[in-house]
């Protein structure tokens, strides 16, 4: 144990600020576009057709308050001891009762996004191994792998683990075209009449 106790959560919760722009993109990746984005949207494109083309334009808003935002939030954090936008909001406007505003509005997405993980975890699971697609056998056991990593590792570990899989899925969206292109076909061999229809 090298480190004061002052500095145990900091480095636990932040990897000690010490992420460079290789690992913080991976992480960002893994996270922003993350099992829904493989595994929901597909089948909602399939379901909904161009409605589904609503989360290009939600993402690019996103990624637009990302570039616009996160560096000068950075400098601040690190002059202010920021740890979370929460720091941010409770020193900028001195308030507690907006503290805990903006605890709870992070909460509540952040139980839809972990709700949307464990269903992408169960469908593709089930799928691949074929099991019933009501088991939640395997989501359980992969929380518990990832609450073990993030438990001895901290966000360090996360981000490691993260930014491999960010990896992995920007050479998948690379591949995946190539794959339907030449098992599928292109526009060119898409034939309006027998396209399934609901």
């Amino acid at each position: 144990g090298g480190y004061p106790p002052e500095d145990s959560l900091p480095r636990h919760y932040l990897g000690g600020r010490s992420f460079g722009p290789v690992l913080t993109a991976g992480t960002m990746f893994a996270s922003f576009f993350s099992g829904y984005t493989v595994v929901g949207v597909p089948n909602e494109a399939y379901r909904s057709g161009f409605l589904s083309l609503r989360w290009i334009t939600s993402a690019a808003i996103v990624g637009l308050g990302f570039f616009g935002t996160a560096a000068r939030l950075r400098k601040l954090s690190l002059v202010r001891n920021h740890q979370s936008p929460v720091d941010f909001i409770s020193d900028r406007f001195r308030s507690q009762i907006l503290r805990y505003t903006a605890v709870t509005f992070q909460i509540f997405p952040s139980i839809i996004y972990l709700t949307a993980q464990c269903t992408a975890i169960r469908t593709t699971f089930n799928s691949i191994f074929r099991l019933d697609p009501n088991n939640v056998g395997a989501v359980i056991g992969i929380c518990l792998i990832i609450l073990l990593f993030e438990f001895m590792g901290g966000l360090s570990c996360v981000a490691l683990t993260d930014a491999v899989q960010g990896f992995i899925m920007v050479l998948c969206f690379i591949i995946l075209p190539i794959v339907i292109k030449k098992n599928f076909g292109g526009w060119a061999d898409l034939d309006l009449e027998s396209y399934p229809r609901q």
